[in-house]
């Protein structure tokens, strides 16, 4: 046993942490849920897989997704030290998440520390979960958004995850 703790107790850290939980909101108040599971069952929904933790430090992009049910995300000490920008996403099965389905936090900046971890505590995204447009017939209700994962065909989620 002390032989393990030689060799493998003392890892070099050369970055910082993100440490982050997070809820989905209704977008419309006159739902009486609060908080909606990731596969909310809505009609014209689909389900919201991942969450997505994207950050800028010093120019150099990354990010790290965690499956949405989780509710709660660590990164390894991936960051590079420096000004960091942070802001998450949902996704979707099919992809990212249509812009217009949700509502998502201000980009929120943070130094990042070696062997730190930064919190960016409880994240509330807001989601299109009813009266949205028919995502079958999207031109029967123009003035509609699309639901959040677009329903069983996921129609309106770009981009490949």
């Amino acid at each position: 046993m002390t032989l393990w703790f030689l060799v493998h107790g003392c890892d070099t850290v050369s970055g910082g942490a993100v440490e982050l939980s997070w809820k989905l909101r209704p977008a419309s108040s006159s739902l009486e849920d609060k908080f909606v599971d990731c596969a909310s069952g809505k009609p014209g929904t689909g389900e919201v897989r991942d969450i997505v933790l994207h950050w800028v430090v010093e120019g150099e992009p990354g990010s790290k997704s965690w499956r949405c049910d989780f509710n709660h995300g660590v990164t390894g000490f991936d960051l590079a030290e420096g000004t960091a920008q942070l802001w998450v996403t949902p996704a979707c099965v099919a992809g990212d998440a249509a812009p217009d389905t949700y509502i998502s936090p201000a980009i929120v900046e943070r130094k990042v520390i070696r062997g730190e971890t930064v919190s960016l505590g409880a994240v509330e995204l807001v989601v299109a979960v009813s009266e949205c447009r028919d995502p079958n017939d999207p031109g029967a209700q123009p003035a509609r958004r699309p639901c959040i994962c677009c329903g069983d065909g996921n129609d309106c989620t770009p981009g490949e995850r």
